[in-house]
């Protein structure tokens, strides 16, 4: 942020003291930071996380201690007096109180004796970031029940000193398989470096809990390693068929880069149900899907949480069924019944058209006439579902079954079974924790129900975008403090700065000044700029061909270009006439 000199604007000095009064993280932080003994603080909780979020929403995307210790000089005596700020504050002061918070977060272990206290903050930094990023999100706007779930890189301040490979994380063997995008050996390391961190990997900067991780190639730059956090972020998605809605930040959550994202997700999940927003259902990506089940998917489970899935090229395989007759099939359990050449089914390619999809759906549709389908709520605490065969859900004929014989045999199947000869169709079957609990989804993979589903994991790619771009600029050096902690505090204030932006800008909604709205009335999203579709998604793009001359062939046509004069006509300013002079 550039150096202000003005005085902080009234509706900015309104909507970090509106960001941070609606924040319960404000209380507990003056509740527990306070001392019953010894002199009292020079300043309330209240007071430092204004200045902090004024300098967020000022700064877009960048949030530094000096710019904070220069906005307390340009605060107006009236609003220093809101604030209860007697005296100007030193840079010392605001980097000591940010030092002191993100000490309190984490549990203290005594060197001498090897005795554990408890930790001061009655919150961890994920329950802090989402508090502070989305409490004060009118009721209006409600929250969605499925959220969509991400992480994002974020770089750190402190400069790299070695490497381990140029191109290799030093990330968990079993994670997500990424392939090297270049080749070629690290630099040269400096002396001394990599240290050995205290969670045993390596440590590349001078910062102790920065580390090195993946990121996806963007803006033209391939993927590679970097050194830093990947940050979670739970975003608002439509409904299904329904229309549009911005991705608000509901919760976040910070991890060293290269840590499991289950710990991440599993964190921000955490946090959103201490905060009363627990969500009915997760869009995710193969980051988190793809570890194990005790990592992921049954911690996910164990909370009452259902999860809708892409599938690696690895996790699309064919198992035998729980009972004879069965079998699973890209996580689904489908009769025995199901054809071979619907068994070996592709996935979603990158850079598939519109129709190769709509294609590709209709075969995976095919499938749900041989598959099981959930019957009734799921035993969370058990990790157990209960699914009915196809014959019993009305999918498929049975000479054994009179109500299925009543289908049209033109549409659905029929089972080879003979009439008054036993058989296995009409049961039910119950699935437990160890039963693909990691693949296994409401809606059968490669479905158009479940393509339209996962299809709204985007709105958190979206909202990436508007951290990082659109709403703010985050970026390296947006802060530049040391440790996990301490940068997620700051980054807390960004994130609540970008969804401020984001309910100005999309619904309208000023938190500096809210309208006076009934508390249960709907604050609908603005309608777009421009709702129709972007014109290359109306047409089919095709890549012209460049036509190379044949060889010795001599240049015809001009070999310079007359320049014209483009000029806009008084009856249409929207239009331009061309004159060649």
């Amino acid at each position: 942020m550039r150096w202000r000199t003005g005085p902080v604007d009234t509706s900015t000095f309104n909507r970090a003291l509106a960001i941070v009064r609606a924040s319960r993280v404000t209380q507990q932080c003056q509740q527990d930071m306070t001392a019953h003994r010894g002199r009292k603080r020079s300043y309330t909780y209240e007071a430092l996380f204004t200045v902090l979020q004024i300098a967020a929403l000022e700064g877009f995307g960048e949030l530094l201690l000096s710019d904070a210790a220069q906005v307390v000089v340009r605060l107006t005596p009236a609003q220093r007096e809101v604030l209860g700020i007697e005296r100007l504050w030193s840079y010392a002061l605001i980097e000591q109180a940010v030092t002191e918070l993100s000490t309190a977060m984490k549990e203290r272990i005594d060197e001498g004796t090897g005795e554990v206290t408890d930790a001061r903050l009655g919150m961890g930094l994920a329950e802090f970031m989402t508090s502070l990023a989305s409490d004060f999100i009118p009721p209006q706007i409600a929250q969605t029940d499925a959220q969509a779930v991400d992480s994002t890189d974020y770089e750190a301040h402190a400069r790299r000193r070695s490497w381990k490979h140029l191109m290799k994380a030093d990330i968990p063997e079993d994670s997500l398989p990424e392939l090297d995008a270049l080749e070629g050996d690290a630099p040269k390391n400096e002396p001394g470096w990599p240290l050995q961190g205290a969670d045993g990997r390596h440590q590349h900067t001078v910062d102790p809990d920065a580390r090195d991780g993946y990121r996806a190639g963007k803006n033209r730059n391939r993927k590679g390693v970097f050194c830093g956090w990947d940050l979670h972020l739970s975003v608002d998605v439509p409904e299904v068929g329904g229309q549009a809605r911005p991705g608000l930040i509901r919760g976040a959550s910070l991890f060293p880069a290269g840590t499991y994202k289950a710990e991440g997700g599993l964190a921000l999940i955490d946090a959103m149900i201490a905060a009363d927003r627990k969500p009915t259902t997760v869009l995710v990506d193969r980051g988190y899907t793809y570890l194990d089940t005790e990592q992921w998917a049954r911690e996910v489970w164990s909370r009452g949480v259902e999860q809708v899935l892409d599938l690696h090229k690895n996790q699309r395989t064919r198992r035998p069924g729980p009972i004879p007759g069965t079998v699973f099939v890209d996580g689904g359990l489908y009769k025995d019944t199901l054809p071979a050449d619907l068994r070996t089914l592709g996935g979603y390619a990158l850079g598939m058209s519109a129709e190769a999809k709509a294609l590709l759906a209709e075969q995976y549709d095919r499938r749900k006439y041989h598959a099981f389908t959930p019957m009734g709520a799921p035993n969370y605490e058990r990790g157990t579902q209960r699914y009915r065969d196809p014959v019993l859900s009305g999918t498929m004929r049975c000479a054994n079954h009179s109500k299925s014989m009543r289908l049209d045999p033109s549409r659905y199947p029929t089972t080879q079974c003979v009439r008054g000869t036993s058989c296995s169709c009409g049961t039910t079957v119950t699935l437990g924790p160890d039963d693909l609990l990691n693949l296994r989804q409401r809606l059968l993979y490669g479905t158009t129900k479940w393509k339209a589903s996962y299809g709204r994991r985007s709105a958190v790619e979206s909202t990436n975008a508007c951290v990082k771009t659109h709403h703010a600029r985050l970026m390296r050096h947006s802060t530049r403090v040391r440790g996990t902690e301490r940068n997620g505090i700051l980054l807390s204030f960004i994130l609540a700065a970008v969804n401020a932006s984001l309910l100005m800008t999309r619904y309208g909604y000023d938190v500096g000044t809210p309208p006076q709205i009934a508390d249960d009335a709907l604050i609908e999203p603005l309608p777009q700029a421009r709702p129709t579709k972007a014109l290359h998604r109306q047409r089919k793009f095709t890549r012209p061909r460049r036509a190379q001359a044949p060889p010795g062939s001599e240049r015809t046509g001009p070999t310079t270009t007359p320049w014209v004069t483009v000029k806009r006509t008084a009856k249409s300013p929207g239009k331009r006439s061309v004159q060649t002079k």
